[in-house]
């Protein structure tokens, strides 16, 4: 039998009746209070990083730019 007549005929499958164990949005979240000083360090962290990203981007750029011009003429 499928999924469908085993519905239909009152037959349920065992997964049907575990627990998905979905906890409340409450339990989930925790509300973390930070002082201004924090919160700027972590701006600070944030700004640095996408600075290092921008770096190694600029460099990737180079990198396929030579590839593509001067690596390829043979």
């Amino acid at each position: 039998m499928n999924d469908k007549k085993l519905f239909e005929s009152g037959c349920f499958s065992p997964e049907w009746a575990t627990d998905t164990d979905q906890s409340p949005i409450s339990t989930v979240y925790t509300r973390q209070n930070k002082d201004l000083q924090t919160l700027l360090k972590e701006l600070d962290g944030i700004k640095d990083r996408i600075q290092e990203i921008q770096a190694k981007q600029w460099h990737l750029a180079k990198l396929i730019h030579f590839h593509e011009n001067e690596l390829v003429r043979e």
